[in-house]
Parts: C-alpha cells; structure tokens; sequence
C-alpha cells in the first residue's frame, strides 16, 4: 500500500515539492476527533485516514502563498462536492490559504453506506495572489478509504493528472461561481 508520496512542482519561477502522507487513525482522542464529534465513539472512528501534505519550495513572500482545494467523491451515493473548511468564507473554494500552507484532513464516517470515499487535493495558486478570484492548479494528488461494514481499508495515495482539474470546473463553478478556475 502506498501511504507516502512526493510531487514535485514548478510555480512562480521556483521549485517546489509536495510530501503527502497518510496514516490511520490508530487513536482518534490523540488526534483530536472529540473536539468535533463530543460523544466521541472512537473503536467507531479507528482505522480512518488522516492525511498531511507539506510543501517546501524554494520561494518566498508572497510568491508562497498558495491554497488547496479538495473535491470529494463519493461512489455510494454519486455526490462531488468541494470539501471546505467550515469556518471558513463560503464563497471561497479552499480548504486552506495562506503562506506555504499545510493540508490536512481527517474523514471519518462510520455511519456512511459501504463505498468508496475519494478526495482530490488540488495545490493551487491565485495568479495575482489577492486581487482576482481566479485559481490555477499546480498539483495534486488522489487518496481515500472504501467503507465495509463500518470499517475503512486506506485507498493509494497516487499523483493526479492535471486533466482531472478540467473534470471538476463544472462543479467548482457551480459552488463558486465568483471565481474563475483556470
């Protein structure tokens, strides 16, 4: 099973690379899950992914700050969505923005149907960095886990193809439709 991958990546006239890593949750209570599941069951939540992918890159100031945007699948029930932090500006499409930004997420859903739950994790950049809303991606990467009778087995973290991108503009457009994505 292939749980480590690195991505490398040009933007802005620099080198860059992505490590991603994904681990199961062998105990949700050190990991946090209590803060937003309060009743926390966690034999229910043990064995999900968590996920962390760190940049180094060879820029700085501003041209490293970046965001990334996830887009989630999900084959039981055939829903795409984009996965935000809910804290965040609804408007917005990322899950985190900022300089050298670190992703991380933590799924888990024991209550789900059996199928598979797939993410797209876009590295991504607005060009100008704050004075448009348009994004362009600049790496990625698929993982997830597939859900049998409330247990998760971790899916490959594998690179994705710039092309997959195009695939999901419908529906970032139609969640976001006062950003252009490039």
């Amino acid at each position: 099973m292939r749980r480590e991958l690195s991505i490398p990546f040009d933007v802005r006239g620099h080198r860059g690379l992505i490590s991603v890593r994904i681990v199961p949750n062998d105990d949700p209570w050190a990991s946090g899950h209590q803060l937003v599941v309060p009743d926390l069951n966690a034999e229910a939540f043990r064995g999900f992914p968590l996920c962390t992918a760190s940049l180094r890159y060879h820029g700085y100031g501003i041209k490293a700050m970046m965001g990334w945007i996830q887009l989630v699948t999900r084959d039981f029930d055939g829903d795409i969505s984009v996965d935000r932090a809910p804290n965040l500006n609804p408007a917005d499409p990322f899950y985190t923005y900022g300089y050298l930004p670190t992703f991380f997420d933590a799924p888990a859903n024991p209550n789900h149907p059996d199928g598979t739950w797939r993410a797209d994790t876009f590295l991504v950049i607005v060009p100008d960095v704050i004075r448009s809303r348009t994004v362009a991606p600049v790496a990625a990467f698929t993982w997830g886990y597939r859900l049998e009778a409330g247990r998760p087995t971790l899916l490959d973290v594998t690179p994705l193809a710039s092309a997959r991108w195009s695939g999901h503009r419908s529906v970032l457009e139609a969640a976001h439709p006062t950003w252009t994505f490039g």
